[in-house]
């Protein structure tokens, strides 16, 4: 598989700025609300793949090949204690899917590294990235809806949330360079929703990142904190759900 040329937000500093620099004036966060209805589409074209996990506490959302990514109905729940750290076994978001490629691909996980608010998991063949993004009490409502759970992630991690001109993509940053994107409008995008991924740690786990099967290995277009247009690495899986 070869290398190609792809653009997503990527980074929290510059999915702020971008969120900034689109949201109008000061009275009216565009991307903010948008982020929100375009979200809910997409959960409403998915039906039958968005379910709740008792286990998990948390809503899912699955592509057509069983690819999750779940969201927790409230990031306090497993708030550090004095001087502690917060449990990684109940993230707030977290990825999960087929293993069987990235073994194929050469993956020792014994030597994936360590990554601050990030954990990775192998079990019964599926990978499970478990991210950490914060302490924040979620209203009760969250429980509720998945909808309700993405709104009290927008409302307090408001900085994560960005949206790409170019692509008319909306993404959540999830630390590390890790992301998950939707169309703003998908009857215009044939990527509904992507996964993406750093492939950073999976490289120096002994993956060669071009011959993971079902996953392009590409260039993001991107910018720097200056503002100056650059490529960085990216694995990406999108899915047109429609």
């Amino acid at each position: 598989m070869k290398k190609q040329n792809y653009s997503v937000i990527a980074g929290g500093a510059i999915v702020l700025a971008i969120a900034l620099a689109l949201s109008g004036c000061a009275g009216t966060d565009v991307v903010g609300k948008v982020a929100k209805t375009s979200f809910k589409a997409v959960l409403d074209a998915s039906k039958d793949k968005v379910s709740f996990s008792k286990e998990d506490e948390s809503w899912v959302l699955a592509s057509p090949a069983g690819d999750e990514v779940l969201f927790s109905t409230n990031f306090a729940r497993n708030a550090p204690s004095a001087g502690g750290m917060a449990d990684m076994d109940k993230p707030d978001v977290e990825f999960t899917f087929d293993a069987a490629p990235f073994i194929a691909a050469g993956l020792d996980v014994a030597k994936l590294p360590a990554v601050d608010g990030i954990k990775y998991e192998l079990e019964d063949g599926r990978f499970m990235l478990h991210f950490e993004l914060g302490n924040d009490a979620f209203s009760a409502d969250a429980a509720k809806s998945f909808e309700a759970t993405f709104a009290e992630i927008v409302r307090t991690q408001r900085a994560r949330i960005g949206y790409h001109e170019k692509l008319d993509h909306y993404g959540i940053s999830l630390g590390d360079g890790n992301m998950f994107e939707w169309a703003k409008d998908m009857s215009k995008n044939d990527k509904d929703i992507v996964w993406v991924l750093n492939p950073a740690p999976f490289i120096a786990a002994g993956v060669d990142p071009a011959k993971i099967e079902g996953w392009t290995f590409a260039k993001v277009e991107t910018k720097d904190a200056k503002g100056k247009t650059i490529f960085v690495d990216k694995l990406l899986k999108p899915f047109n759900v429609k």
